[in-house]
């Protein structure tokens, strides 16, 4: 039987090509298009292809133009805020598409997003939420799907990413560009993405407050920092600390406690080397004790330069998902679901932090 091959094309080839780099030589896979706005961006990125042994791709510093090529599939990983309209171009044109996060950045988007979707059941969409793909993560799902938490009371995820305050400089900063002026609780994907994605729940309030202080003077006007506390429709409570504004250098933290075991990041191990730490009710001894849980975040077959490999095991998704032709692990439903609640959080903290509820997407009107 003849290997089905998808073309791809990539618009936006800062993280467009970080993100693909490591599937280019997947055999079912092949690199057709690149497209950015920017002339020197695609220069970059042809010197990253040569450097692979890749050729026969087609350039374009028009997206209308690129989807008009001979692709069957789009790598969207422009700025956040073209996400929406750029997935939805792409699938009107006929083409698979795979967004980079955040997937929506309003909830008018997010019903444009849905209803495009609904409208091509033939294309597959996927959200490209790659911290999903971690090892640990992975484990959890399976702990959870097997019962090891009994129901969920409260979990929490911190995403921490700071520059040291003494190399922070102005022209790193352009007031035009989305990281700028982006309010950091927005970026809330990829700390409670996984925890859904664990959980197979979603969240229908949201109460937040922002700490004060400017850690980079660049930035004055911007919400550096956010806690989110969320409720979920199965009851559980979820604290989310999204943190630029600090000086916390880089890693992701989470936790899970349920009512027949808990589990949670190990914080005192660099991110690569740490394992989980929990206790299950069926193991005695484990409520005194925590058990060690060997798996880390590049666990399970996860190989390559892309954060950790986990760029390849989200591409992969996306591919088998076309191929095979069933449901992405990250489809349009889960996406706004991980996104929704950031944009909610940000409105509860210009309302004095006071809960927000947040519309789910199973609510739409698609008419």
């Amino acid at each position: 039987m003849e290997q089905k091959v998808i073309r791809v094309g990539v618009v936006g080839l800062g993280r467009g090509m970080s993100l693909i780099r490591d599937s280019l030589h997947e055999p079912d896979m092949r690199l057709a298009a690149i497209c950015d706005i920017n002339p020197q961006k695609i220069e970059d990125a042809k010197k990253i292809l040569a450097e692979e042994n890749i050729t026969g791709y087609a350039c374009f510093e028009d997206y209308d133009e690129m989807l008009k090529a001979d692709i069957d599939a789009v790598v969207v990983a422009t700025d956040a805020v073209c996400h929406v309209p750029f997935v939805i171009k792409a699938m009107e044109a006929g083409k698979h598409a795979l967004s980079e996060i955040p997937a929506v950045n309003s909830l008018e988007e997010a019903k444009e997003l849905k209803k495009c979707v609904v409208r091509h059941p033939e294309l597959k969409y996927m959200t490209a939420e790659n911290d999903c793909f971690m090892g640990f993560i992975e484990a959890w799902k399976m702990m959870y799907e097997d019962g090891k938490f009994g129901e969920i009371v409260y979990a929490e995820a911190e995403y921490l990413h700071s520059t040291d305050y003494r190399e922070i400089k102005a022209e790193r900063y352009k007031p035009d560009h989305w990281r700028s002026y982006n309010p950091a609780i927005k970026y809330i994907t990829h700390e409670l993405g996984p925890l859904l994605y664990i959980m197979d729940d979603h969240c229908v309030s949201v109460s937040c407050m922002v700490p004060e202080p400017i850690y980079n003077p660049y930035k004055p006007n911007y919400a550096q920092n956010g806690v989110a506390i969320l409720k979920t429709a199965k009851g559980a409570v979820i604290r989310v600390l999204i943190c630029f504004g600090a000086y916390v250098g880089y890693t992701h933290n989470y936790a899970m406690y349920g009512t027949r075991g808990s589990i949670e990041f190990d914080k005192s191990k660099p991110r690569l080397e740490a394992h989980s730490l929990a206790r299950f009710s069926d193991i005695p001894g484990s409520l005194q004790q925590k058990i060690d849980i060997p798996v880390t975040c590049t666990s399970f077959g996860a190989g390559g330069t892309g954060h950790f490999g986990l760029d390849r095991k989200q591409v992969r998704a996306f591919l088998d998902a076309i191929i095979n032709d069933t449901e992405p692990p990250i489809n349009v439903d889960l996406g706004i679901r991980m996104a929704l609640p950031g944009i909610f959080a940000h409105e509860s903290y210009l309302n004095g932090g006071s809960a927000v509820e947040i519309p789910d997407v199973a609510d739409f009107d698609l008419a």
